[in-house]
C-alpha cells in the first residue's frame, strides 16, 4: 500500500535556522575579529601621529629689523594670488585686504581670478580698484592694523581690530567718515550690479568662455605716475617715497573654460595665475589666498619675509613657504562642529614646524615662485640664491617648459635664472604703464598646458582634489625643500567656515577622499623614496594625514559590534581594568592637549571635538573612504563637492544642531545612533530582569551610554525637535528601518 503521508526536510531553511540558533558564538567570533582590525588600524594611526608630536616650535617675526637691515625699496616682489568664482562682495573685500597690506606698494600685485568669466566680477574688481585708491593711502596713513574694509568700517571687529578707531583727532576721524561713506557706496553698487545682472549669466556661459587679461586702471592715474616721476626723479630717498606710495597692481584674470577641456579646480586656476603673473610682474614670492580668507593684519608680508630673507643660523637656507594658520571671523564660542580646526592650526601644525614645516594649507601661505616651478634647494655654497642653478639650467628649462608657443614667459625664466639672489620684481606702476604681454591671454587658455609639465612638474599639482597636501609634500618636502609656521599674536587671515552641519560634512568628505586617494596611490608619502630619504619621521606624519579617513572603520566597530553584543549580554571586553584604563588614558590625553592649546581647562571644547570626531568619523570620513576606493578602482572618479557657507547661521551661534539640507551622508550616522539607543535601552532590561547585572558587561554599559550622550543632538534632531532645521523626515524613517534589520538579524 503507498504512503499516505509524506515528509520532506527543507534542508536550506534548515540550515538557515540553525545558523541563526548559533548566531551568538558566531556574533562572538566576528566581532573578536573585528575589534582586534578595529585596534590595529587605531594603533597603525596612533604611531603615525607621534612623529608630528615630539617637537612642537613656535616661532616670532620681528619686521622692525628686517626694515633696519634693508631699505623698503630693496624687498623683494609679492604676487598676491586669489581664485573664486563668485562676483560676491566678501571677494572684493579679500582684493582690498591684500592690497592694503603693509608692503611696499611698487613692490605688491594682486591678480584675482574668475573662474565663471563673470562680467560682474570684472565690474567689481574695477569699482573695488576705485576704492582702494582711497583705502589703501588711509590705512598707510593710519596705521590701519585691520585693512578689511568690511570688518574694519562696518564695526563688526573686535578690540584687536583697534574699533575702528585710527586716532588722529577730528581730522582723521572726519577722513574715516569720509572713507566710510565711499565704502558704502561701492558696497551698494555692486550689490545693485549683482541684483540686476545675475540672472545675465548664464550656466553654459560660466562653462564656456574665452580668456581674458586686464590690468585694471583707474581714470587719470597714469598721469599722477607721470607727475610723480618728474618731480622725484633725483632724489633717491624720495624715489623710495614713491616706490612706497605707488599702488598695488590689481589684474583680473579670466582663463579659458570648456566642458571638453579638464579644468582642474583650483589648482588649474593658481597655475594660471602663475603663468599670467610671471608675465606681468614675476614677484619671487607669491600668496595665496582664498577668495574668502581677508587679510587681518597689514603685518604678514613683512613677517614672512622675515623667514625668507633671514640667513642667521638656525633659518635653513632651504625655506620653500611660509604658512599661517587658518582662522574663522564666524565662530560661536560654542562652536559645535569644530570649525576652529584647533587640532590641525593649534596642535598639529606646532608640531611638524619642530620637524620640517607644517603641510601647505590652501590658503594663507607665501610660497618661493622657484620652488613651485621645480626648482631643487640651493646648494651650501649658494646659500642665499633664489633659483637653483643645479636644477633649472636653460636646457632643463625647455624640457619642464616646452612651451614653444609663449617665448615670454621662457625669456622672464630666463632672466631669474641669471641672477643668484632675488632680484627685485617690476613696480607695479611700471607694469600698468608697459601693455599687457601679448601672451597674457594665451598662458591663459585651456589649451596652453597640453604636452608641458604643468601640473605633475610644473606648479601646483593636478593628481588630488587637494592641492594643497599633494603639492606641499611632492613639490616641496620630497625635493629637500622645507617650510615655516607663523601664529603671530594677531590673527593675520580670517575667513568664513560653514555653519551649517551638512556643508561641514561635505566639505570634509572632500578633504578625507582627496587625501585617502593620496595614501592608497603610488604617491604613498610612505612609499616615496625622496621622502623617506630626507626625512623619515615627517614622511610618517605626513602619510598620518593620508589615512586620516581611515579611523572611520574603527568607529564603526565601536559604534555597532559592542552595541549588538551588549543586547545579546555577550561580553566583548571582559578584562574591565585595560578597558578602563585605555579608555579614560584617550580622553585625559585630548582633554589636556585643548586644554594646552585653550591655555585653560575647555571642558566645551574638548566635549565638542569629541562628538564632532565620532560623527564624522562615520559621515564625512566613510564616505570618504568610499569614494577614495571607488577612485582606486576605477568605478567614479573623486567630485569635487563644493560648500555654500551661506548660512545666516543663527543656529550654530545658539549651539544648536542645523540639519537643513542634510542628505544621506548623515544616514550612517543617524542609523548608529538609533541601533546604540535601542541597544543600550533593551541590553540595560535584559541586565535588570535576568539575574541582575553582569560585571563583564559594564564596560560595554560603559561604552554605550558615552555614545549616547555624544550621539544625543542626532536623537533630539530625529524625535524631539519640529523646526524646520531638524533631521529631515526620510532620513529619520531610513535610520530606523536599518537599525530595525540589525537588531532583527543580529539582536
Amino acid at each position: 500500500m503507498p504512503p499516505l503521508s509524506a515528509v520532506h526536510v527543507n534542508k536550506p531553511l534548515a540550515a538557515a535556522n540553525r545558523l541563526m540558533a548559533h548566531r551568538a558564538p558566531l556574533l562572538l567570533s566576528a566581532a573578536s575579529a573585528a575589534m582586534v582590525a578595529a585596534d590595529l588600524t587605531l594603533l597603525f594611526l596612533w604611531a603615525l601621529s607621534q612623529s608630528g608630536l615630539w617637537r612642537p616650535v613656535s616661532r616670532a617675526a620681528f619686521p622692525e629689523r628686517l626694515l633696519a637691515a634693508r631699505r623698503r625699496s630693496q624687498l623683494p616682489g609679492v604676487d598676491v594670488l586669489v581664485v573664486t568664482a563668485d562676483p560676491a562682495l566678501g571677494v572684493m573685500n579679500t582684493v582690498l585686504s591684500a592690497m592694503a597690506l603693509d608692503y611696499p606698494g611698487a613692490r605688491l600685485s594682486v591678480y584675482l581670478s574668475d573662474d565663471a568669466g563673470s562680467p560682474l566680477t570684472l565690474l567689481a574688481a574695477r569699482k573695488a580698484y576705485a576704492f582702494a585708491r582711497a583705502w589703501v593711502p588711509f590705512c598707510r596713513k593710519h596705521s590701519v592694523q585691520c585693512p578689511w574694509p568690511d570688518r574694519y568700517l562696518g564695526g563688526g571687529g573686535d578690540d584687536e581690530d583697534g574699533g575702528g578707531d585710527c586716532g588722529g583727532g577730528e581730522a582723521a576721524a572726519e577722513e574715516r567718515r569720509r572713507i566710510k561713506k565711499m565704502y558704502e557706496t561701492f558696497k551698494g553698487d555692486i550689490e545693485d550690479a549683482c541684483r540686476k545682472r545675475s540672472c545675465c549669466w548664464t550656466k553654459e556661459e560660466r562653462q564656456d568662455h574665452d580668456a581674458y587679461v586686464e590690468i585694471i586702471t583707474a581714470a587719470g592715474e597714469e598721469e599722477d605716475d607721470r607727475r610723480r616721476r618728474h618731480h622725484h626723479d633725483e632724489e633717491e630717498e624720495e624715489e623710495e617715497e614713491e616706490e612706497e606710495t605707488r599702488m598695488p597692481l590689481l589684474v583680473y584674470v579670466s582663463r579659458e573654460k570648456r566642458r571638453a577641456s579638464p579644468h582642474h579646480f583650483k589648482a588649474g586656476a593658481l597655475n594660471a595665475l602663475l603663468r599670467v603673473s610671471s608675465l606681468v610682474s614675476h614677484a619671487p614670492y607669491v600668496l595665496v589666498l582664498d577668495c574668502d580668507m581677508s587679510c587681518n593684519t597689514r603685518a604678514s608680508a613683512l613677517e614672512a619675509m622675515c623667514f625668507h630673507l633671514d640667513r642667521s643660523p638656525p633659518a635653513p637656507d632651504n625655506l620653500a613657504f611660509v604658512q599661517f594658520p587658518q582662522m574663522f571671523h564666524n565662530l560661536s564660542r560654542n562652536d559645535i562642529y569644530t570649525n576652529d580646526l584647533r587640532y590641525v592650526f593649534g596642535t598639529r601644525w606646532i608640531g611638524l614646524d619642530g620637524l620640517r614645516g607644517p603641510l601647505l594649507s590652501g590658503t594663507g601661505f607665501y610660497v618661493r615662485r622657484d620652488a613651485l616651478y621645480g626648482a631643487t634647494p640651493p646648494p651650501a655654497t649658494q646659500a642665499g640664491g633664489y633659483f637653483s642653478s643645479s636644477m633649472l639650467e636653460a636646457g632643463e628649462l625647455a624640457t619642464r617648459f616646452p612651451l614653444g608657443v609663449s617665448d615670454q614667459l621662457l625669456a622672464s625664466l630666463r632672466n631669474q635664472l641669471q641672477s643668484s639672489t632675488p632680484r627685485p620684481s617690476s613696480s607695479a606702476a611700471d607694469s600698468r604703464r608697459r601693455p599687457l604681454p601679448r601672451d597674457a591671454t594665451l598662458v591663459a587658455s585651456c589649451a596652453y598646458e597640453e604636452g608641458t609639465g604643468w601640473g605633475d612638474q610644473v606648479g601646483f599639482m593636478y593628481q588630488s582634489v587637494v592641492e594643497d597636501y599633494f603639492t606641499g609634500y611632492r613639490r616641496f618636502f620630497a625635493r629637500g625643500w622645507t617650510s615655516a609656521y607663523c601664529y603671530p599674536a594677531r590673527r593675520p587671515f580670517l575667513g568664513s567656515m560653514p555653519t551649517n552641519l551638512n556643508d561641514v560634512l561635505v566639505q570634509n568628505k572632500r578633504w578625507m577622499s582627496g587625501m585617502l586617494a593620496v595614501g592608497l596611490s603610488r604617491h604613498c608619502p610612505l612609499a616615496c623614496p625622496d621622502l623617506l630619504a630626507v626625512s623619515v619621521p615627517q614622511a610618517m606624519a605626513i602619510a598620518y594625514f593620508g589615512f586620516l579617513a581611515l579611523y572611520a572603520f574603527p568607529v564603526l566597530c565601536y559604534a555597532t559590534l559592542p552595541q549588538l553584543c551588549f543586547l545579546r549580554g555577550v561580553p566583548l571586553f571582559p578584562d574591565a581594568r585595560w578597558f578602563a584604563a585605555a579608555f579614560a588614558s584617550s580622553l585625559l590625553q585630548h582633554l589636556v592637549e585643548v586644554s594646552v592649546a585653550n591655555s585653560r581647562l575647555a571642558v566645551r571644547a574638548w566635549w565638542n571635538e569629541q562628538r564632532f570626531w565620532m560623527l564624522n568619523a562615520v559621515t564625512g570620513q566613510l564616505f570618504g573612504c568610499v569614494s577614495a576606493f571607488q577612485d582606486l578602482l576605477g568605478a567614479a572618479a573623486l567630485d569635487f563637492d563644493l560648500t555654500t557657507k551661506a548660512s545666516d547661521g543663527s543656529l550654530y551661534r545658539k549651539g544648536v544642531f542645523d540639519f537643513t539640507g542634510c542628505s544621506t551622508l548623515l544616514l550612517p550616522a543617524t542609523t548608529l545612533c538609533v541601533l546604540n539607543a535601542a541597544a543600550l535601552v533593551g541590553g540595560t532590561w535584559k541586565m535588570m530582569t535576568r539575574g541582575g547585572a553582569r560585571g563583564e558587561l559594564f564596560p560595554q554599559l560603559f561604552l554605550l551610554s558615552y555614545v549616547a550622550a555624544l550621539s544625543y543632538p542626532l536623537l533630539e534632531g530625529m524625535f524631539l525637535r519640529q523646526d524646520p532645521a531638524r533631521v529631515p523626515w526620510r532620513i529619520t524613517a531610513l535610520s530606523v528601518a536599518f537599525a530595525a534589520v540589525l537588531l532583527a538579524l543580529f539582536g
